[in-house]
């Protein structure tokens, strides 16, 4: 057997991978949105009663952030497969409008505080600030033909958007946390997952030169 015609399971599996985390962050989100977004979206009294004063915008945030989170994972799944590609300046549209107006409410109702907890307002302003950065960076890459550039851009995007899956669903795990331990998970959930995608995203970048 040649070398050329040997298996190479190591690029098997980088190839495989992300596939794999593809699907993982949608197995992961529909549940964690079903409980979360839901109840908002059907009307049930106990989430507003959690937002009084502000409740019209937690709903908009909920609605708009639930087209956020399905249209980028089919932006992405059309990019990546090319398949209906036809749809994707639409979807993807749709995916940075509607993550605009949910980051951006997200951004004002930290600014005013509305729940009187300083260091949950910088975590989850820090994180619609990092959302609108990289959804900019995103739509400056594709309006210059940067379509590689544009894809990474999206993909840290989406990295960021899941992370509300990740901060969600660590709140129905059975776990006794004071305020300060919760406040600090909440930095943790998008910036660990953005952190190992731009390892993965930068990994070929940090690997051996190839000899010409």
């Amino acid at each position: 057997m040649t070398a050329a015609s040997e298996p190479r399971p190591r690029a098997d599996l980088l190839k495989r991978l992300p596939a794999a985390v593809f699907v993982f962050a949608l197995v992961t989100a529909v549940p964690v949105w079903w409980l979360v977004a839901t109840p908002i979206l059907g009307g049930a009294p106990a989430p507003f009663l959690r937002h009084a004063g502000h409740a019209a915008w937690t709903y908009l945030h909920a609605a708009t952030g639930t087209v956020m989170l399905f249209s980028g994972a089919l932006a992405l799944w059309i990019g990546w497969t090319r398949r209906q590609f036809r749809f994707h300046r639409w979807v993807g549209g749709a995916y940075l409008l509607t993550g605009t107006f949910a980051a951006g409410v997200a951004l004002a109702l930290t600014v005013t505080d509305v729940h009187r907890n300083l260091a949950l307002a910088s975590a989850t302003g820090t994180l619609a600030a990092a959302w609108l950065l990289t959804a900019t960076m995103a739509f400056r890459a594709i309006r210059n033909r940067r379509i590689e550039i544009h894809r990474d851009w999206v993909i840290r995007s989406y990295v960021l958007t899941w992370s509300f899956v990740f901060c969600r669903g660590l709140g129905y795990l059975p776990l006794k946390l004071n305020d300060e331990t919760q406040n600090a998970l909440l930095w943790m959930t998008w910036i660990i997952p953005l952190l190992l995608c731009e390892a993965a995203l930068q990994w070929r970048a940090g690997g051996p030169r190839l000899r010409a």
